[in-house]
């Protein structure tokens, strides 16, 4: 099949039945991407690969190097030109990051690193209104793709479940995102907004900060308060409790040194001012089960505030809605808080979409949701 896509004066012709095409997730702290190749409407063959970059420790010109380094071990390293690939089908999220004072220039930075490595032509980018815009058109307006990814996320899985409410829980954030009639029908549509209507819960499974979910922790029987300081990390207690493996723990640690488990009983220890010498594994232990009990409580909450004010703006919810999950940490965050409410239709996005891995759903779905635009 042949379809023509136009592009303020340009017309290409597109062969709809063999397309490359790159998405990419360019978020603060992780950036990931995915090569997918479409033959006759169904993926043939898929690519994918996740980069730690931490935008605040880095500087402009460190950007693009960081592209190229996902083109040489994401295409070329699969045996594949760039000028082969189609399209690049991009969002971003990394402007709220405090390496930029402002969104505008999060976003134009971004750009301007892009350019350097990928050809103009090529790339779109997902906007808060359910579409995709070309380069021109996003530094004519760059606010209007700011934290746009879970746009791409909840268009990708409206082609294969039309109505449901789709969960991705990430290593900083979770989206909470109504699906209705295959298009995202959430009130918010920027950070604020989704914060304000609890379809952004700013918790994520690896970076959220231990007084971000609790100021007290248990203790021989006492209620302790915690140190302020950024001692340990979310991911420091899900892997003491098995829920990630080391392989998992992507983000660098509190204190510089390794993930394993000794080291993050240490950094835990200190969230109470002691020591591996001084508090015994098994109080340890009872402390990160403590801490994951009130994220899981923080969780639930704000999936049940979500729900009471979307049901009352779309009632077609209020009626056992399926839950549609993706992202690193959904199954031991989001699974267990929908199943203490008593929600049982729990669906996987990656059974669902057929996309071969959850931590770099995000990218596949960019990609997906921007071919099925086409």
């Amino acid at each position: 099949m042949i379809i023509y896509y136009y592009n303020f004066h340009t017309t290409y012709t597109i062969n709809m039945d063999s397309k490359n095409i790159l998405g990419i997730d360019i978020g603060g702290a992780n950036t990931k991407a995915a090569l997918i190749k479409f033959r006759n409407s169904e993926v043939f063959e898929s690519f994918s690969i996740i980069e730690y970059f931490p935008f605040w420790e880095k500087t402009l010109n460190d950007i693009p190097n960081m592209f190229v380094k996902i083109v040489e071990n994401l295409i070329i390293k699969n045996n594949i030109n760039l000028e082969n690939v189609d399209f690049i089908a991009i969002t971003i999220t990394a402007e709220l990051s405090d390496a930029f004072q402002t969104k505008k220039e999060g976003v134009l930075s971004i750009l301007e690193a892009l350019k350097q490595v990928f050809e103009i032509e090529k790339m779109f980018f997902v906007n808060s209104n359910n579409e995709f815009i070309n380069f021109n058109q996003v530094e004519s307006n760059p606010i209007s793709i700011s934290a746009a990814n879970w746009v791409s996320t909840s268009l990708f899985l409206g082609n294969f479940v039309p109505n449901c409410i789709l969960i991705d829980a990430g290593s900083t954030t979770i989206d909470i995102i109504p699906i209705l009639n295959s298009v995202p029908v959430a009130k918010g549509k920027n950070d604020i907004e989704r914060l304000i209507n609890h379809e952004l819960i700013y918790t994520g499974g690896l970076r959220a900060t231990i007084p971000s979910i609790t100021h007290f922790v248990p203790y021989k029987e006492k209620m302790v308060r915690i140190s302020f300081e950024k001692f340990a990390l979310i991911s420091d207690v899900h892997r003491i409790l098995k829920n990630i493996y080391e392989s998992e723990y992507i983000n660098d640690t509190a204190d510089n040194r390794s993930k394993s488990l000794n080291d993050c009983y240490a950094r835990l220890a200190r969230m109470i001012c002691m020591d591996l010498d001084s508090i015994s594994i098994e109080d340890l232990d009872s402390i990160a089960q403590y801490i994951y009990d009130k994220q899981i409580e923080i969780v639930l909450k704000e999936i049940l505030e979500f729900v009471k004010g979307l049901t009352v703006r779309q009632p077609d919810f209020s009626r056992n809605p399926r839950f549609v999950l993706t992202g690193l940490s959904a199954d031991f965050l989001i699974r267990p808080a929908l199943k203490k409410i008593g929600y049982e239709k729990i669906l996987n996005y990656e059974l669902l979409t057929n996309i071969p891995d959850q931590i770099s759903s995000s990218a596949f779905a960019v990609a997906g949701a921007f071919y099925f635009q086409l």
